[in-house]
């Protein structure tokens, strides 16, 4: 007897991630509900920051920025590495009011990032930003290649070009 739940399992099996995610590091972050994902992203940036010594403050929910480091606004967006080896930055704005764009890139076992002032990504310095619906120009997505971003590990001296010196250092 065909048993359906049993070839739905199997698609979902097979749609659910990738190969490339299976067994490494950050496939648990594959598994999260793409509403958790930014959440997530967030949070995380919150408490490197953090533990890297500047002063962070969380934002209401649903601003224009997303966390406050040393006074300055960043709006912070996260996405997944795909098949292609690219990252796509969802809901971008340029209606919004912060001083930063942050992008923060997960692939199954590394974190990058880029960081872009407001004004450049209006000018394209951080890439060609895409409308996210047809006939809709007030959300934006930003497609990066893995490669063309920073290891997260060079996150505290990039803040540090950018932002007063924390207090803490």
């Amino acid at each position: 007897m065909i048993d359906p739940s049993q070839i739905f399992l199997e698609v979902i099996g097979a749609k659910f991630i990738d190969p490339k995610w299976s067994g490494k590091p950050h496939q648990a972050f594959k598994n999260l509900p793409n509403s958790s994902k930014g959440d997530a992203g967030e949070e995380f940036i919150k408490r490197y920051v953090s533990a890297l010594g500047f002063t962070v403050e969380k934002t209401e929910r649903l601003g224009d920025w997303d966390l406050k480091i040393e006074n300055k606004k960043f709006e912070v967006k996260l996405a997944s590495e795909d098949i292609s080896g690219s990252l796509q930055f969802n809901h971008i704005r340029y209606d919004s009011k912060y001083d930063y764009l942050l992008c923060l890139g997960v692939t199954p076992d590394n974190l990058v990032f880029g960081i872009w002032k407001k004004g450049e990504v209006a000018e394209g310095v951080a890439g060609s930003l895409v409308s996210m619906g047809k006939n809709q120009n007030s959300s934006f997505k930003l497609t990066k290649k893995v490669s063309s971003l920073e290891n997260i590990n060079k996150l505290k001296d990039k803040l540090l070009t950018i932002l007063p010196l924390p207090a803490t250092l």
